[in-house]
């Protein structure tokens, strides 16, 4: 559970995050010489705004368990952060107006700032993703507008100013808009970053659900229908493998003496 302790106008937060995902936003943002918790609650807050716009009707009660019971099942680590009281009440007042798991939605925002093109592929696998960021570079350049203005800036440190200060998946939303209500609402599937290429072992995991920030009881149905075949077929299977490891010894058994015992 994440948990908030509040000094001056600052706020610790413990959150429980997708071990990988630390140590990549780490590296990331030291090479973008970018300090973690400064930028990540500008950014949060930025997101939260984004959250209760994209996600326009809350979870149920049934799917906002799901979600979190499915986040606690990856490698998680404890993570502190120290952030504006201001983000922090926005982030809390958000997920609990939509009934979001608060980590979830933490989780997503750092999946999505550290993935590449390939990691968005397997996240966003549609046919309208292909094509809306096709369209994206195609007319890359009809795209240049108030989200970009930070390349007329007259020096570079008032365009890094200014580029820290919009969201930070931008360009992602300009791909998205034409296809779906919002980067938000959309549903990840469950084996979604297990499909990454081998190269990407460390992000790789079974489980993409725990990432989501909502999901219809639809949507939650069909997934536990949809786990209860295939762990049904799994136990099915191990139970025939059993009789017939059975079967085979038997048959062995009876070669060697001459009579079934």
């Amino acid at each position: 559970m994440a948990i908030s302790e509040k000094t001056d106008n600052k706020t610790k937060v413990l959150v429980n995050v997708y071990e990988p995902l630390i140590t990549i936003m780490k590296r990331k943002l030291d090479a973008a010489c970018l300090k973690r918790d400064a930028y990540l609650d500008k950014a949060l807050r930025i997101e939260a705004c984004f959250l209760r716009e994209e996600v326009t009707i809350p979870n149920s009660d049934k799917a906002k368990s799901y979600i979190a019971e499915n986040l606690k099942q990856l490698k998680l680590k404890p993570l502190n952060m120290l952030l504006s009281t201001e983000t922090v009440e926005l982030m809390n007042e958000v997920c609990q107006e939509k009934n979001i798991p608060r980590d979830a939605f933490i989780n997503r925002v750092f999946l999505l700032m550290i993935a590449s093109d390939t990691v968005l592929e397997v996240l966003f696998d549609d046919e309208n993703m292909k094509l809306g960021k096709k369209h994206h570079l195609d007319y890359a350049s009809e795209y240049v507008g108030d989200e970009l203005g930070f390349y007329n800036r007259a020096n570079v440190l008032d365009s890094i100013e200014e580029f820290v200060e919009i969201s930070p998946f931008w360009r992602l939303r300009r791909i998205l808009d034409d296809f779906w209500t919002g980067l938000y609402s959309y549903v990840f599937k469950k084996n979604a970053l297990n499909n990454l290429p081998i190269g990407y072992g460390p992000l790789r995991a079974e489980n993409t659900i725990g990432f989501n920030t909502f999901m219809s009881d639809d949507e939650v149905s069909k997934q536990e229908t949809h786990e209860s075949v295939i762990n049904n077929k799994a136990e099915t299977d191990k139970l025939l493998a059993l009789m017939q490891q059975e079967k085979q010894a038997r048959t062995a058994k009876i070669k060697l003496t001459g009579e079934a015992k």
